[in-house]
């Protein structure tokens, strides 16, 4: 059985190993916020139907998306004016699309076929096809690549790529010469719960830590 938590109180074992670290639901944030702030209003007025009036929370969900540069959904609504919220990971593959399309020795960049690995809750950014320009610096990496396995230029592009985008992305070089690049959702939620900590109207922001029971 898998059990959602917010919050894991780390325990200490004594004359053991050290426990695993804890997993956590990768594209989900649990925020609340500060008493008295429109956010904390919209998620009370949301809470008083039941289920739950997420399209309340739809002009709070724009405002954080617009400060953190992330596209973010409203999930649901918990107790003690929590509020999950998920990774919008089918706008946020179009934001991905259209930056990379202005980026230089970009030729052509398309939606793969193959299917993401879905976590349990939000949608998954998919994986992109990038062809770049012959001869460029970045087409180079993707070849020698393909020569020598052990070749770090393909992974500073990815490096370079994520800095430029402000999005840490993964990839991996197909065998026509492309590059299979996608959002690194796991390391994206950290860094969306730290762009919601610096908001003033955030009381707190945290993972969606997984407890597993056996």
């Amino acid at each position: 059985m898998i059990v959602f938590l917010g919050l894991v109180l780390p325990t200490i074992l004594l004359g053991t190993s050290p426990p695993p670290p804890p997993q956590f639901v990768p594209g989900e944030v649990l925020i609340r916020f500060v008493p008295g702030t429109d956010g904390s209003a919209a998620v009370t007025r949301a809470s008083q139907v039941n289920p739950p009036d997420l399209e309340v929370l739809a002009p709070v969900v724009s405002r954080l998306q617009g400060k953190t540069g992330i596209p973010l959904r409203a999930a649901q609504v918990l107790g003690g004016k929590w509020f999950r919220l998920s990774v919008d990971g089918d706008r946020l593959t179009d934001q991905l699309v259209r930056q990379l399309r202005t980026r230089d020795n970009v030729a052509e960049v398309r939606v793969s076929p193959e299917q993401p690995e879905a976590p349990v809750g939000p949608t998954v950014p998919k994986k992109l096809v990038i062809r770049f320009s012959p001869g460029s610096a970045e087409s180079e990496a993707i070849t020698q690549k393909h020569v020598d396995a052990t070749d770090i230029g393909f992974a500073q592009l990815m490096r370079e790529l994520g800095r430029d985008l402000d999005l840490p992305v993964k990839g991996e070089v197909t065998e026509k010469g492309e590059a299979l690049v996608q959002i690194d959702l796991r390391a994206l939620t950290p860094i969306l719960a730290e762009r919601l900590k610096a908001l003033s109207d955030i009381e707190s922001a945290q993972l969606n830590y997984i407890l597993t029971i056996k």
